[in-house]
């Protein structure tokens, strides 16, 4: 798979980045695991209607960390602000993209941003690339590399259109419509499709859990590929050899109360659901 701005490690250093995510798979064993025990909810393969790549136990215990976090935070006023407010309430301070990008940030799809690192951090991401890309937008913006742009460039994710069938917990949905038909939503993958049941959606902006796909229509889906964790740290020490290691963040001391947003925290175009 290509990347921008970057060309594939040799064979040796991929499978040195390879060792790396298997390591840090051993080593945060536990806490994925309890991960996984809070939501076991990956439908069987044959549920999904189509042959797909098996996944690894790091992949599962991954996405399992993606939707424990989604879980846990839909209904959350702010990042750092646990007040809980009422299904379908707006949520200014804590947007779709935002709230996505903390989900892989738990799953370590981000390197170097935690899911509790400040706003700014996701703001104004600087990427092993050397592209600094907005984490909290969505939309189609000239002047920004959004949240779509980084799991492009970083390989994580392909965008497999209108294809609900296919969706795994962990996946990300991208609501077209907004100006033109541009990207204008976003969403996170908390349950695969069963026999009865269309995939589950958790999302921000308006608070959702467990939301059908198509409430989030004209809907694609950007599916994680395989041994995810492994493709971005791979592109990470790839394009450090190209551009130098990633800025250290300069983290402020956390606070309880939420950050003011700034005028660029809302995602600025296109109807939210």
């Amino acid at each position: 798979m290509s990347h921008t701005n970057g060309r594939r490690l040799p064979v040796g250093r991929r499978l040195a980045a390879a060792a790396f995510v298997g390591a840090l798979a051993l080593a945060t064993g536990p806490a994925l695991a309890a991960s996984a025990s809070a939501a076991p909810r990956t439908a069987p393969a044959s549920a999904h209607g189509h042959a797909s790549t098996a996944e690894s136990p790091v992949d599962a215990l991954m996405r399992a960390a993606e939707v424990r976090y989604a879980d846990a935070h839909w209904n959350w006023t702010a990042w750092n602000d646990s007040t809980p407010v009422a299904g379908g309430a707006d949520q200014p301070n804590y947007q779709c993209a935002e709230f996505v990008a903390r989900s892989l940030a738990a799953a370590g799809l981000i390197p170097g941003l935690s899911p509790d690192a400040p706003q700014d951090d996701y703001f104004t991401y600087h990427a092993p690339n050397g592209e600094v890309y907005d984490l909290l937008l969505i939309s189609d913006l000239p002047q920004y590399h959004n949240l779509y742009d980084y799991v492009h460039d970083s390989g994580i994710g392909v965008d497999l259109g209108d294809h609900p069938e296919l969706a795994k917990p962990g996946d990300i949905v991208v609501t077209y419509a907004g100006p033109d038909n541009t990207k204008s939503h976003t969403g996170l993958v908390a349950t695969a499709a069963t026999a009865t049941s269309e995939p589950l959606v958790d999302g921000h902006n308006h608070a959702r859990l467990d939301y059908g796909y198509h409430y989030f229509a004209p809907s694609h889906l950007v599916q994680l590929v395989p041994n995810a964790l492994a493709e971005v740290w791979t592109w990470t020490l790839e394009q450090e050899l190209l551009h130098g290691p990633i800025p250290p963040v300069q983290t402020p001391p956390t606070t309880t109360a939420p950050l003011a947003p700034h005028a660029l925290v809302a995602d600025p175009a296109g109807p939210q659901v």
